[in-house]
């Protein structure tokens, strides 16, 4: 009886130290590039010439995780300034520091990037029509 008793009073102790892992959930891989998020065109250059000299507003990219935390590949979101919405996926190629886009409807559009160290501006490089075009982009959320 005395064992019993022994038992019945340790075991509530051992319960009460019991606790959760404290492993941290895994990261996605696209974590450390740094694309994640909302992000809002600040200026546009065409042929090394800044396009206008009025400032740029209301053009979004949203990059957003997927279920696949191990790839460099996510999901995409472009407004433009009549609030047309683009959607599709997108994959990252860290050694060449190009992102793939691809639309929906299986269009693709492929652009290099570059993100400052602060991972709050956004730079994008790309052709299209002849024309080079630098897009600068800033985090808002």
């Amino acid at each position: 009886m005395k064992k019993n008793l022994i038992v019945l009073l340790f075991i509530p102790f051992l319960m009460a130290f019991q606790c959760e892992s404290d492993d941290p959930a895994p990261l996605d891989s696209l974590e450390t590039t740094g694309i994640f998020g909302r992000w809002e065109i600040t200026d546009e250059i065409m042929n090394g010439t800044i396009s206008d000299m009025l400032p740029r507003c209301c053009e979004f990219l949203e990059f957003e995780p997927d279920n696949n935390i191990t790839d460099y590949k996510g999901n995409l979101s472009y407004t433009d300034t009549q609030g047309l919405v683009n959607n599709g996926t997108f994959e990252v190629d860290t050694n060449n520091q190009t992102i793939l886009f691809i639309y929906d409807n299986n269009d693709e559009f492929i652009f290099d990037f570059s993100i400052n160290e602060s991972e709050v501006n956004l730079a994008i490089n790309f052709s299209e029509g002849g024309i080079n075009y630098t897009q600068n982009w800033i985090r808002i959320d």
